[in-house]
């Protein structure tokens, strides 16, 4: 099974949810189908049925997991003892993650903290207050690797000596974005890299979201550190209540757009912010 699960995520045009929906109505059996029987059971029209044949039929087994032994690449499917537990609270949890670095901080408490690309001075300055003393936890801290407030939570949580885990939209060997290449290449190092979809696939807007609920479902928590009306960041915090995780929010200047969001979480229900001891007595 684990050979047809790193098969199945080398066809791009296999999207997660029916790869999922396999797995779950039709477990172990189906690896023994042809490309045909998948597509048919699936009802994929015509175009996807013939871009996932041509790549059900080309895949290599053997020169994909070459690929991954050459580029330091590791994976773990939902049937290995190691795969993280909360993640089988999603509805749609993956069935196959691509890691690089440190598999181990798999199995640590996490919590996720993300916000928006356009982080001012006191989103900075809010997680320099709150990362030092998550990680003395100590919480490994998740985030996406994305510009603003997630690449300053990776930063600051390194700074601070702590474990920290990307979880990206692209595939490991196609990076996005690149101006987080070298963070990108700090976290392999010290911390872990993960991604759902092959090393080869490049980014696409429905990646973010479904991005989004891993950051989430990783984690016991969501802290939202600044997001306008409409930020990616308020997905991440809707999939943690859909999740039963626990929201946090930080408040912020309300006449300042990069405070709405949080505000507005905070109005419905999200639990304010002001240190890290707030987070930590309510996770425990």
């Amino acid at each position: 099974m684990r050979d047809w699960l790193l098969h199945m995520k080398y066809c791009p045009s296999l999207s997660i949810k029916q790869l999922g929906q396999l797995c779950k109505e039709v477990g172990s059996e189906v690896k023994d189908w042809s490309a045909d029987e998948i597509a048919i059971y699936l009802g994929m029209k015509d175009s996807q049925h013939e871009r996932f044949k041509r790549e059900f039929q080309t895949f290599n087994l053997e020169a994909a997991l070459d690929e991954l032994t050459q580029h330091n690449i590791d994976f773990i499917t939902y049937n290995d003892e190691d795969y993280p537990r909360l993640l089988f609270q999603l509805y749609d949890p993956p069935v196959l993650l691509f890691l690089k670095g440190k598999r181990s901080l798999l199995s640590e408490e996490k919590l996720a903290i993300v916000g928006t690309r356009k982080m001012t001075n006191y989103g900075k300055q809010v997680l320099r207050r709150l990362i030092p003393p998550l990680c003395k936890v100590p919480y490994t801290i998740v985030s996406g690797l994305a510009l603003g407030v997630d690449a300053e939570a990776h930063r600051e949580t390194l700074s601070a000596d702590g474990n920290t885990i990307a979880v990206i939209g692209s595939g490991l060997l196609q990076f996005y974005p690149i101006e987080n290449k070298r963070l990108f290449e700090q976290i392999v190092r010290n911390g872990l890299v993960i991604s759902e979809y092959a090393p080869n696939v490049t980014a696409r807007k429905w990646h973010f979201p479904e991005r989004n609920r891993l950051i989430s479902g990783l984690s016991l928590g969501t802290v939202i550190v600044q997001a306008e009306k409409r930020s990616g960041s308020l997905i991440t915090a809707d999939a943690s209540l859909n999740q039963n995780r626990e929201v946090f929010a930080v408040p912020g200047d309300i006449l300042h757009a990069c405070s709405e969001g949080t505000n507005k979480l905070i109005q419905e229900g999200a639990k304010l912010v002001m240190d890290a001891s707030d987070i930590i007595e309510e996770i425990g």
